[in-house]
Formats: structure tokens, sequence, C-alpha cells
């Protein structure tokens, strides 16, 4: 079944297959939840909303670092106000709405792009 996965939903599957994680444990994880150093995840408010470790699947470890970095590349040009084209080229969307989710441009209107000239400002 994981072999017929792929993306998200395949990065969401294995670690729950590899380390017993529930759905809404795997669905709730937060970047912070996940120690590499240690191979463990901290899963929160799990069944009986207490806390519990359980491991990263070593097999995982390549795939999850490399989503990580696309995620922080898709942050930090937010936050540099690339425009939405930039981004979704960055992040190989060949739909403009996806990256539009991913971003949040849709709650920031304008503000959620810089423009040009005051990145060239700040090069100065």
């Amino acid at each position: 079944m994981l072999a017929r996965m792929e993306g998200t939903e395949q990065l969401i599957a294995r670690p729950m297959y590899g380390s017993g994680m529930r759905v809404l444990e795997a669905l709730s994880l937060r970047i912070g939840d996940i120690n590499f150093e240690y191979a463990q995840i901290t899963v929160r408010s799990g069944k009986g909303f207490k806390d519990r470790v359980t491991i990263v699947p070593e097999s995982l470890v390549a795939d999850l670092r490399t989503h990580l970095a696309r995620v922080r590349r898709l942050h930090k040009a937010d936050e540099d106000g690339y425009d939405i084209r930039t981004v979704q080229e960055l992040l190989g969307h060949s739909d403009v709405k996806t990256t539009m989710i991913y971003t949040h441009v849709m709650r920031k209107g304008a503000k959620g792009v810089k423009s040009p000239q005051d990145r060239q400002a700040v090069q100065r």
C-alpha cells in the first residue's frame, strides 16, 4: 500500500507504519516534535491525551529532511516577499492555487508580495 502512495500522503503514512503512530498523531506533528539526533518523535496528546516518544524510522530520515528543507525554503521565500509565480516554480506546483494555499497569500492580499524596488533598496 505504501508503495502506491506518493508525495505528502506517503510522507504521512510512512511514519505511521514505521513508528506506530495513529492518523491524528501523524497529522498533528510539528517540526519540533522530530528529533533527528536521537531518532525519535514526540507524540503530543496521543491516546488518552498523553504524550509519548516513538522512533523515527531510519529509512524515513532523508525524505523528512528533504521535505523540511523544502518547507523552510518556502517560508523564507514567503518572508522575503517573492512573487507567487517564483514560489510556485520553486515548489514545482503546476497550479498557482496550490502555492497560494501553502503560502497563505490569499489571507495577506497585496502584503504577501514585496515590490522589486523595495528589495533593491535593501541591497544597497
